[in-house]
């Protein structure tokens, strides 16, 4: 009965230290400011904030259960609302999509682009493999600007209208932008693909991207393959750097090893609503977004 009742000690206490292992990956993944682990960390949010909440089934000290509540809460407030859908309807639409470098279904992505009816086209990956796409689109899309960060990683904007200022590239990899004029206004879409996050040097491509974005006069619409959740500091820094928010509802575009992860977005000054198009010879789905210009 005492052996027993040992036991049962032990497994509340791991269960205590699990809780609190969850609280702390839930409030560590907030600190992508501080140090880009952060932003790794910030990937697990969601799950942790579900442990958080199944923990509160279960009876629990009441500090314990404070943790559990307000690292619950903290995972689901800044992660749950970008998946709500957004009012139809915007002045700009824009297609944005990681190709892959080595997509064999070009002319299916190419009419399926058309088709889409975008205003502008966002393009991660732009390879030597792939870049013929670029002439598949050329009649719809005469305008059009790529930054060749290396033989796979290009980055492009494409628009239906003639670019108004000189185009940009980032420092180093992944940001292309071009100021296009849409209904008597003004504005620049910006094409973005950032490494993967911490080990990978996310970080510093995102400081890059910032440098950039800070420059452009105008509103910004950005579209791109992020590498990170919306909610990851990076991504927060990259759209207050913009002045532009997350068009929704947010949805999985990219699935590793059958885990979906939000890597695509779109944001723009009034935000937007979005809809996905189908991996059409890639591993990441396409983004389909009618945005606001005005905040």
């Amino acid at each position: 009965m005492q052996e027993k009742g040992t036991r049962m000690l032990w497994f509340r206490r791991l269960g205590a230290l699990a809780l609190l292992a969850a609280c702390a990956g839930v409030a560590l993944g907030f600190a992508g400011r501080l140090h880009p682990l952060g932003d790794s960390l910030s990937l697990l949010r969601m799950p942790l904030g579900v442990v958080c909440c199944l923990y509160l089934g279960f009876r629990l000290s009441a500090v314990l259960r404070f943790f559990a509540l307000v690292a619950a809460c903290a995972a689901f407030a800044t992660t749950v609302p970008a998946m709500i859908g957004a009012p139809e309807g915007g002045a700009l639409t824009v297609y944005s999509k990681n190709l892959l470098y080595r997509n064999d279904a070009l002319a299916v992505l190419a009419a399926d682009i058309r088709a889409s009816g975008a205003d502008v086209v966002t393009l991660q990956e732009v390879s030597h493999r792939n870049d013929a796409i670029l002439k598949l689109l050329a009649a719809g899309y005469p305008y059009q600007h790529l930054c060749r960060f290396s033989g796979w990683s290009g980055v492009a904007v494409l628009s239906k209208t003639a670019f108004t200022a000189p185009a940009r590239c980032s420092a180093q990899r992944g940001v292309a932008a071009a100021q296009i004029e849409n209904g008597g206004q003004r504005l620049w879409v910006a094409s973005v693909h950032l490494p993967w996050p911490y080990p990978y040097d996310h970080a510093g491509a995102a400081d890059a991207a910032v440098a950039l974005i800070a420059q452009l006069d105008g509103p910004v619409v950005l579209g791109g393959d992020f590498n990170i959740f919306p909610w990851a500091a990076s991504a927060r820094r990259i759209r207050q750097a913009a002045g532009s928010v997350l068009a929704r509802p947010l949805r999985p575009t990219y699935s590793l090893y059958g885990v979906p992860l939000f890597l695509d977005h779109v944001a723009a000054p009034g935000g937007g609503h979005v809809v996905y198009r189908d991996l059409l010879g890639s591993d990441h789905r396409g983004v389909l977004a009618t945005v606001r210009l005005a905040r």
